[in-house]
């Protein structure tokens, strides 16, 4: 679930001390290479995999708490195992312990939740030929992790929806692992749903950012297939090949889009052309259920 965060220490001072002063971490900063003269900030560190960083006004901490929880454990440094609240409760008690970090005093302002699934065919397939687009619009981003598997990224303001193939990222033979995340990527976003500091992560905290998820997933347009289903008339075979099309729906107004919309969505349940959709939806909430037992 959630996966990269970053959050701020509004408690600065006695933390930067604290660090200081433990044998945990190694505080660097650079130096003027023309003087010699060393500079005090920012001063950069990391803790097992996460990144710390203190400059004259701020404190942050950011990193994969999901990987973290894995190195704590053993498990290496990695991020395709599944990731259950219990886990993050461990994990985020033992990085506030260990760096004595009050939750309260803390300010959240990226997160990434999401869930890497597993699926009975290519992850790559459905991302390149069923995902197609994200509230009636195309992805604005597109990775290849230097051959490891490519993903689409849907970049509004303040989130994006990433989907890509976490089974090639880590090279994993015996698995399709299918990731699907909310990255949130301004602390307006948060705010606006109540979340704030690490103090408030309880389950409740965990449902809200469940049904946020839903909500965006819910926009994603997921078809069976890229081909239009069997056996429908031409003028729908014209409205679904223009419908799958991103740059079709750059190309009218407003008063178009939400009549063609409408004549899609209907064209694409009357044909059950939205199976897949409705698999992975229930996939991800079962999983959230075990992940919240």
């Amino acid at each position: 679930m959630i996966d990269n965060i970053k959050f701020s220490i509004t408690d600065k001072e006695r933390l930067e001390i604290d660090l200081e002063n433990n044998n945990l971490i190694t505080l660097k900063s650079s130096f003027d290479r023309i003087t010699g003269e060393a500079n005090e900030y920012p001063k950069i560190g990391t803790y097992k995999n996460l990144q710390i960083r203190i400059t004259p006004t701020t404190t942050t901490i950011k990193g994969s708490i999901h990987k973290y929880y894995n190195i704590v454990k053993g498990k290496g440094n990695q991020n395709h195992s599944d990731f259950s609240f219990k886990q993050w409760e461990f994990a985020i008690n033992h990085l506030c312990e260990k760096l004595q970090i009050n939750k309260e005093k803390t300010k959240i302002t990226n997160l990434e939740f999401g869930f890497n699934i597993e699926v009975n065919r290519s992850p790559k397939s459905i991302i390149d030929y069923q995902i197609l687009m994200y509230n009636f619009q195309d992805h604005n981003r597109n990775h290849n992790y230097r051959g490891k598997g490519s993903y689409k990224e849907f970049e509004k303001t303040d989130y994006s929806i990433k989907v890509y193939d976490k089974s090639k990222q880590y090279l994993l033979l015996d698995k399709r692992l299918l990731r699907i995340e909310l990255k949130i990527v301004n602390s307006r976003y948060l705010k606006k749903i109540g979340i704030v500091n690490l103090n408030q992560f309880g389950k409740s905290t965990f449902k809200t950012l469940f049904n946020c998820f839903l909500i965006h997933f819910n926009k994603l347009m997921i078809v069976d297939s890229i081909m239009a289903p069997k056996g429908i008339r031409d003028d729908q075979m014209f409205l679904f090949k223009m419908c799958v099309n991103p740059n079709h729906w750059n190309s009218i107004d407003n008063i178009e889009k939400k009549e063609t919309k409408r004549e899609f969505i209907k064209l694409i349940k009357k044909y059950n052309h939205d199976k897949t959709h409705s698999l992975l939806r229930d996939i991800i909430i079962n999983k959230f259920k075990i992940l919240m037992s």
